[in-house]
């Protein structure tokens, strides 16, 4: 296409129409068809009729016989609310005009968005909008693994943490913070041999977990750690039933 005639054919439109044209795009030729398309939105909220209409159409196909370009260029006319309308029920035809359209003329702002929410796959029904759902639906389910994970991890460590507080409270010591746990453990129960080393670290094993994911250190924790938390966290919590029952008496 000549840029300089396709220039003088937008200019004298839109300096007879400046109210009426509201946005000019190109696609270019394709194997169906050998010349470019230019596309003339006009703006049909002012309530323009027929007659008008039909002299922007004529005025422009007079004006590409005199530039020139009869042959290598088709005129597509559309009133705004008809494109609208096309938009709305999802046309291939309107989606691929925008998808592989150039502005030529757009004063108002009106194309260029347009186009950009097409292509960020915002306009629903359309390629990009369905492929952009099908690359959310992973990261969808790594936000409800993450978020299920987190559940498990905080609903375990609290249970270690009260388990623990409770017979510590029974020999006389003030409820320790999560991190001196195993240390008032080690004190009060493993150096006098009533509590074995190992449920220590089984503490230890699901408050670090907890700690990691909390401060962001880890993402994704697999089934099977989780389960051996979860395991971990059981028999740590029996053994301080355990415990409790043997200080009562």
């Amino acid at each position: 296409m000549n840029s300089k005639k396709t220039k003088s054919l937008i200019d004298r439109l839109t300096k007879k129409y400046p109210t009426v044209v509201k946005s000019i795009w190109m696609t270019s030729s394709s194997e169906d068809r050998k010349g470019d398309t230019i596309i003339f939105l006009l703006d049909d909220t002012n309530q323009i009729d027929s007659i008008t209409t039909n002299e922007i159409k004529l005025g422009a196909q007079k004006l590409v016989k005199s530039l020139g370009l009869r042959g290598e260029t088709d005129l597509i006319f559309y009133k705004l609310s008809d494109y609208w309308e096309l938009i709305r029920h999802g046309s291939p035809v309107t989606f691929t005009e925008i998808r592989d359209g150039v502005p030529l003329y757009d004063p108002s702002g009106f194309f260029l968005p347009l186009k950009k929410l097409l292509l960020e796959g915002r306009v629903p029904g359309t390629k990009e909008a369905m492929k952009s759902l099908i690359q959310q639906s992973p990261l969808r389910l790594l936000r409800i693994e993450r978020v299920h994970t987190i559940s498990i991890i905080d609903a375990l460590s609290s249970a270690v943490v009260d388990a623990a507080q409770a017979p510590l409270m029974s020999v006389g010591v003030s409820p320790p913070t999560p991190k001196n746990v195993p240390d008032q453990l080690r004190i009060h129960f493993v150096r006098k041999r009533k509590l074995s080393p190992e449920y220590v670290k089984y503490y230890e094993d699901v408050i670090k977990t907890w700690k990691k994911l909390e401060h962001g250190e880890l993402k994704i924790i697999r089934p099977e750690k989780i389960d051996e938390l979860v395991e971990k966290a059981t028999r740590f919590v029996e053994k301080m039933e355990e415990l409790m029952q043997r200080i009562e008496k």
